[in-house]
């Protein structure tokens, strides 16, 4: 009896809780919190390895939440996506301990999220690393990407709804629409992506009709953007048409904005928290309600700097073993450089740090051309022991090696266009390409379109516009990232012929100077802007 007394007491406490989160606010104001991070990159932990340490982290966001709910604020946390790549306590969990739970999904289930956005980068991990976290206890939210072939079902959940004292918020996620044009198909098999600004109108309204809720985020892993339906930077455009949405989250160009956003019922609220726990994007929302119904909507905003928050000790004491595992690993000791390299020294011309990146693709696919860009634009290598961590800083993205086939004129006119761009300065530096295998050089003050003279091929062989020539380059490029392949050579990626694939080019870069054991840095002398 006192058993049965005891489960229908618990019993009546769940109900009570219940119903009251489920209720209807009184009449009055009321208010709910909203907080988000965005393009974390890994920012599990602070610094543990030789570089300029981290200011802020998980556990400056964990500390920030903790101490909201002191204050007796139950926020909303929403992350927007881009979290599993970019520091190598990611590519730990990633590629390295593939058996343990993430440590991102452990650490965000740790701080409380309500959502999780899928990112571009995210999808970069594979599908043996995301299709985990739809099994996880966080929404993994992404409406616009769909199962491919199918009448538009998502392959993650499309949206969730979070409730606050009875206050009834909806968060409807989207992923970055241009997955395809960065990533080769292995990794996101099975899905097809959608325009944002072509779906999004329709979900909120679905969602409208089938929850009333009395809030609408929308949030998705995409620039903000200047105003247009940019498949890339679409969330300024979708703040100032989308109906029926309060607030958009955005992310992925690592821009911090909150701002208000003219939209046709009234303004929206745009926030975009930046990148690396750096910020926490904040909005607490006042709503009134009479009989039962929201009359009016106030926001207050702000971008909350999270350096100036003591980190959580708790936070930093739960994820210790794991500090330690990435500790050791990223610690590693490889080689040797007997002289520094300089990222920025790639912005200029012929760079050491660049010639390391070219050998490295050459050597391993046996490639008459190797073309890459700068990853890193600014920081160093210093001379000595090199340590796995350094790979995260000389190649910062997970993309894999391949080998295609362009003619000789399709080469020049890709480069002709990377170097139009580098030196009008026109889009980031991470699509300033040049090449190795050819002697070329290039004319900074010639007319777009005969910038680039190539002289031979390295071994003073000609170099034959109409010859195919086997060119080693990032998976991103080939799958048409930076427009390269499509706008400079004139090849749609789906029509491109990759001949060879070979790992993920950090990893290569690291087997390489493990291999060599002292890496001598060299400025190339192949190519040379002239006036």
């Amino acid at each position: 009896m006192r058993h049965l007394l005891y489960f229908l007491n618990i019993l009546a406490v769940a109900l009570f809780i219940s119903a009251g989160c489920n209720r209807t606010p009184k009449n009055g104001i009321h208010t709910v919190t909203i907080c988000s991070t965005t393009d974390l990159h890994g920012a599990y932990f602070d610094s543990f390895y030789n570089e300029e340490a981290r200011l802020s982290s998980l556990a400056n966001v964990s500390a920030y939440i903790k101490h909201l709910r002191k204050k007796g604020v139950k926020p909303v946390l929403i992350d927007v996506g881009d979290n599993l790549q970019g520091d190598n306590a990611a590519y730990y969990c990633n590629f390295i301990d593939t058996v343990s739970v993430h440590i991102f999904a452990r650490a965000a289930d740790y701080i409380g999220y309500d959502a999780i956005v899928v990112g571009n980068h995210d999808i970069e991990a594979g599908h043996q690393v995301y299709d985990r976290f739809k099994e996880g206890k966080i929404p993994y939210l992404a409406a616009n990407a769909i199962v491919e072939g199918s009448d538009g079902e998502p392959y993650f959940e499309p949206y969730t709804i979070v409730r606050r004292k009875g206050i009834k918020i909806a968060i409807v996620g989207m992923t970055n629409a241009n997955i395809k044009s960065w990533l080769s198909e292995e990794l996101w098999k099975g899905m097809d992506f959608l325009k944002i600004s072509d779906i999004a109108q329709d979900w909120v309204d679905r969602v409208i009709e089938k929850e009333s809720p009395h809030l609408v985020i929308l949030a998705c892993h995409t620039g903000s953007g200047h105003g247009g339906p940019d498949i890339e930077n679409e969330a300024r455009y979708l703040a100032s048409s989308i109906k029926g949405v309060d607030m958009v989250l955005a992310g992925h160009d690592h821009r911090p904005v909150a701002e208000m956003i003219d939209n046709p019922e009234g303004e929206v609220l745009l926030i975009n928290a930046g990148d690396r726990a750096s910020l926490l994007g904040e909005a607490i929302f006042e709503l009134e309600f009479s009989k039962g119904e929201v009359i009016s909507k106030n926001v207050a905003p702000r971008l909350v700097p999270m350096a100036d928050v003591v980190p959580d000790p708790r936070y930093t004491a739960r994820f210790k073993k794991d500090f330690k595992a990435v500790y050791e690993f990223a610690n590693r000791e490889i080689g040797t450089i007997s002289e520094e390299i300089y990222f920025a020294d790639a912005l200029v011309g012929p760079s050491s740090y660049i010639d390391l990146v070219h050998k490295v693709q050459l050597d391993v696919s046996g490639a008459d051309i190797s073309i890459t860009a700068p990853l890193s634009s600014s920081g160093m290598i210093p001379s000595g022991v090199i340590r796995y961590q350094d790979l995260v800083l000389l190649y910062r993205y997970e993309n894999s090696l391949f080998v295609v086939e362009l003619t000789g004129a399709q080469i020049e006119h890709y480069l002709e266009l990377s170097y139009y761009n580098w030196v009008n300065d026109i889009g980031p530096t991470y699509n300033f390409d040049s090449a190795d295998g050819i002697i070329y050089r290039v004319n900074k003050s010639a007319p777009k379109g005969s910038m680039v003279e190539i002289i031979s091929m390295k071994d003073g062989s000609s170099f034959d516009p109409a010859g195919i020539y086997k060119v080693a380059i990032s998976s991103y490029r080939a799958s048409g990232g930076g427009y390269l392949i499509r706008d400079g050579a004139g090849i749609h990626p789906d029509s491109l012929r990759v001949v060879a694939k070979y790992g993920d080019i950090r990893t290569l870069i690291g087997e390489y100077i493990e291999r060599e054991g002292i890496i001598v840095p060299e400025t190339p002398t192949n190519w040379s802007f002239v006036k």
